[in-house]
């Protein structure tokens, strides 16, 4: 699912416009311009019933938007939103309707001078 998600988002055209392959898990490249977005597992049960591992499931991905100005992490993070609310099979891996459970402003002063970084709490549904 994580490359699944990641090369949907890369492939995704409004994302891709706005952060051409600026799209990572885990911490962002040191000295990796804006905008961009860094994608954080944040829980992945695996539920199971008395046969076995259910097939769907529920994946909480947190995905941070980052950009130097505020109308541009606002299109990153709208991009983002509407790449992975619908369902499909992309990559491999089918994902049924993805639902926004939070969206956050974190931004904050950095090295750089304020970096505007909007965070979303995603509740993707794959298998």
């Amino acid at each position: 699912m994580e490359e699944a998600l990641r090369s949907r988002l890369l492939n995704d055209g409004a994302v891709a416009a706005l952060v051409d392959d600026r799209v990572d898990w885990g911490v962002r490249k040191e000295g990796d311009p804006y905008p961009a977005v860094c994608l954080t597992l944040v829980s992945d049960p695996r539920p199971q019933d008395y046969k076995g591992v259910v097939g769907m499931r529920e994946t909480r991905v947190k995905l941070d938007c980052y950009a130097e100005e505020r109308d541009e992490v606002k299109a990153v993070r709208e991009a983002v939103i509407a790449a992975i609310l619908g369902g499909g099979t992309f990559y491999g891996t089918k994902f049924n309707r993805a639902f926004i459970d939070a969206v956050r402003d974190l931004g904050a002063l950095a090295a750089t001078g304020f970096v505007h970084r909007d965070s979303i709490d995603a509740l993707i549904w794959h298998n």
